[in-house]
């Protein structure tokens, strides 16, 4: 089995960050989950939970997939400041693409922890409805949890829940996920659930952001 780059011990600093992030989410995610909670008094305001929550599922699985595809494509892993600590994990990624089953749950879940944490409080802060706030809720858990999601794509053996989820195309399964290893990095980019796969690619959404982002001078990359 390769060693991936990522297994070297990580420094201390960068643990300690990741769970005070940890922590600060779980505490943020807990407060806007009071706020719909007590939002949703009554039939009618229940029954825009189920909406809220599927936009938010769908727009998780955009927005990682926007990341992913800009990691991949954009920037080197020697570039100051996001080359180490963005740019560098997702392209180790292709390198050992189960290296990330064997971290644990705190590196997976930390940066997006450390990401959504600002996203929460600035929405906590003001009043967006009980649409915006369900679909929010949804949303920042679904990014939080797609590393997880996409180390279960990896695993040989995923745990019981995952396998189950995966069958029902609830969480990213692997059979989604291995068109975007199997096409030279290119494609397939959403690895939440990979709903928005089909629309994306199909659309040719990322090659004309690709076309654009170039003609503005921004050099592409390619992943070997």
């Amino acid at each position: 089995m390769s060693v991936s780059s990522q297994d070297t011990p990580r420094p201390r600093a960068v643990v300690a960050i990741e769970a005070a992030a940890c922590v600060v989410f779980l505490v943020l995610i807990a407060m806007l989950a009071a706020r719909v909670w007590h939002g949703s008094r009554g039939l009618t305001a229940w029954l825009v939970l189920a909406p809220a929550a599927l936009l938010g599922y769908f727009v998780a699985d955009v927005a990682t997939g926007l990341v992913h595809w800009f990691c991949d494509r954009f920037f080197e892993e020697g570039s100051p400041v996001v080359g180490r600590l963005l740019i560098f994990p997702f392209r180790d990624h292709h390198r050992d693409p189960r290296a990330m089953t064997r971290h644990g749950f705190l590196e997976l879940t930390g940066n997006s922890c450390l990401a959504s944490s600002p996203v929460l409080a600035a929405a906590l802060a003001v009043p967006l409805g009980l649409f915006l706030d369900a679909a929010l809720f949804v949303f920042t858990l679904a990014v939080v949890a797609t590393n997880l999601f996409h180390g279960w794509a990896h695993a040989e053996r995923p745990p019981r829940l995952a396998a189950w989820l995966q069958a029902r195309g609830l969480v990213l399964a692997p059979a989604v996920h291995d068109v975007h290893h199997s096409h030279g990095g290119r494609g397939a980019y959403c690895v939440t659930n990979g709903w928005a796969n089909r629309w994306l690619d199909g659309l040719r959404v990322f090659e004309r952001l690709e076309t654009g982002l170039t003609a503005l001078g921004v050099p592409a990359t390619r992943v070997e």
